[in-house]
């Protein structure tokens, strides 16, 4: 499996750690520190997920060529039926082309290769799109401060084509959860964003989070994870040369530094972003790629959290 392709597409619309400061009841400082995010872009109210992310999809569409398979890896769906990559694939004007959403919350990317891996291996599928188009911020709560200040929206796509060169592969990936942490992240109603206007600052549509004890949660399960994802794979963090994490927080990054890796091998866009749920890694890795920190043939390593509680990874070989 190679990825030929990865873009990344914003709001215009910036909103600055000093904007939000008064809306939250917390400082400019209050925010960077206990989230490192110093602005975020958000959506305006006629945008929908799908529009989002068909921004990204056409960029990497005229990059690498038309898909024979859409998958939506996002967390937030723009209705429960039909899923999001149906509109998605009508954004795109792809009649025919079968679509499905694939949600693991913020490692719905991880999850994505891992299927779109699986179907090109069976020669089911020869070009894949996966795309994700996440507007978090209709759901924050500004009673709840810090998960307000993190979330931003975004969106990625990628494609994904067999590849029998041996410099480009899916070399392992993994997803663990951890169900005893299921109250620590949430949005307790059944869709997102709410069906009604009315609706949009119901609590049960808001995201919901405990900071805190989600951080003492993840901490040392992430440590064994990593270690033992790494010696499954026959890697090493010393192998690595790019880290793409999901764009928790800053203090959930610096969990990679802990780690043993590198500042300058962890690819940190979250406070230019914040955390744009599953889009999150995708846009990190095309905002790698763009800067040109990813070379053919390197390791390069997918990692994240997400609500459940669940942890994932990716090696790739570029």
């Amino acid at each position: 499996m190679r990825i030929t392709a990865v873009k990344m597409a914003v709001p215009p619309r910036m909103q600055t750690a000093g904007e939000l400061a008064s809306l939250i009841h917390r400082s400019e400082d209050w925010i960077l520190q206990h989230t490192g995010v110093a602005f975020r872009r958000v959506a305006e109210d006629d945008v929908s997920p799908a529009q989002l992310a068909a921004v990204a999809a056409r960029q990497t569409i005229e990059a690498a060529g038309t898909p024979d398979l859409i998958l939506y890896a996002g967390a937030l769906t723009q209705q429960l039926v039909p899923d999001t990559s149906a509109f998605v694939q009508r954004e795109l004007g792809l009649d025919g082309v079968p679509s499905f959403t694939v949600n693991q919350t913020c490692l719905s990317f991880i999850a994505a290769l891992q299927v779109a891996n699986g179907l090109l291996r069976a020669g089911t599928y020869a070009k894949i799109l996966i795309c994700a188009g996440e507007l978090a911020t209709r759901g924050r709560s500004f009673n709840e401060p810090e998960s307000a200040a993190l979330l931003g929206d975004g969106a990625a796509a990628a494609m994904v084509e067999y590849s029998s060169e041996s410099d480009s592969d899916l070399i392992s990936s993994s997803l663990e959860t951890w169900s005893e942490g299921i109250e620590l992240c949430a949005v307790r109603a059944g869709n997102h964003p709410p069906p009604r206007p009315d609706m949009s600052h119901d609590a049960l549509f808001c995201f919901h989070m405990l900071g805190p004890q989600l951080y003492r949660f993840v901490r040392p399960r992430l440590r064994r994870f990593l270690t033992h994802f790494l010696a499954t794979a026959g890697s090493s963090i010393d192998h690595v040369q790019l880290v793409v994490p999901h764009q928790a927080s800053g203090p959930g990054l610096r969990l990679l530094e802990q780690s043993g890796f590198s500042t300058e091998r962890i690819v940190n866009i979250v406070g230019d972003y914040g955390n744009c749920v599953a889009a999150s890694i995708p846009m990190a890795l095309a905002v790698a790629v763009e800067e040109g920190r990813i070379s053919r043939g390197d390791q390069v390593l997918l990692l994240g959290t997400a609500a459940g509680v669940s942890l994932g990874a990716a090696l790739l070989r570029w």
